[in-house]
């Protein structure tokens, strides 16, 4: 299998389940902060999907694109499905050698690495911010949530 593909099954075992966490998030909690320092369900949310997209097209080379004219516009399952989607598009155009080549990331990290590490960066953040989801999405009163990860994503 490729490295693209490993990848791909890597971000989709954790992407699945922060999409069905988004998922449960009503219109009435878009605002919702467990603490006052706290980022509003929302900004986390989007948060979250664009720094992957955006980490993702550093590592693949790309300019990222602007997905919506209006984030604010779009629902957050939307937003995530999108986002979902045009991330796995990068990945997948991805070939073996592209994981090796340096991205040069010192505006923004102070940093040059490898595509591949830029990548598990990328998936490193989404984890830990999907932490936090899990406490937003419980503190919303839902108690059926999923495992923190699905085999198969």
């Amino acid at each position: 299998m490729s490295k693209s593909n490993d990848f791909i099954q890597y971000f989709l075992s954790h992407r699945t389940v922060t999409n069905e966490l988004i998922e449960k998030i009503g219109t009435e909690h878009v605002n919702y902060q467990p603490t006052p320092t706290s980022m509003p369900a929302r900004k986390l949310v989007n948060h979250m999907l664009k720094s992957f997209y955006q980490f993702t097209a550093a590592a693949a080379k790309q300019e990222p694109k602007q997905l919506f004219d209006q984030e604010e516009d779009a629902s957050l399952t939307e937003l995530a499905e999108t986002y979902t989607s045009e991330t796995k598009k990068l990945i997948e155009a991805m070939s073996d050698e592209d994981f090796s080549e340096t991205v040069d990331l010192t505006e923004m990290l102070g940093v040059k690495l490898p595509a591949e590490k830029v990548l598990n960066l990328a998936m490193d953040h989404e984890i830990h911010h999907k932490g936090n989801l899990f406490v937003y999405v419980r503190e919303m009163g839902h108690t059926e949530l999923p495992m923190f990860v699905k085999q198969g994503g």
